[in-house]
């Protein structure tokens, strides 16, 4: 069960950097979600299955952390106060 969830969060994640060259922000992150969760599944996998391994966890760390950074990246910016109200006054 680990090696396909590692590789279908694999497919998000490029799945989710595709929609993102493309502009389609919400689509890239929802499937950067769906691949951290992909890969939680696979960390869950291996810990009731005994198989975790030093370069397993290691993967899987780098993985969600990558993950992570790509949805953190591409947050819609917020706008400050003064930007809300039009512009200085």
């Amino acid at each position: 069960m680990t090696t396909w969830t590692l590789w279908l969060g694999a497919l998000l994640v490029v799945g989710g950097s595709t929609a993102q060259i493309k502009h389609q922000a919400g689509v890239a992150r929802a499937l950067w979600v769906l691949a951290v969760l992909a890969f939680v599944a696979t960390a869950l996998g291996a810990i009731t299955a005994s198989e975790i391994s030093l370069p397993l966890l290691l993967t899987l760390v780098g993985a969600i952390a990558a993950t992570c950074a790509l949805v953190a990246v591409t947050k819609e910016p917020t706008k400050t106060p003064t930007a809300r109200r039009g512009g200085a006054e």
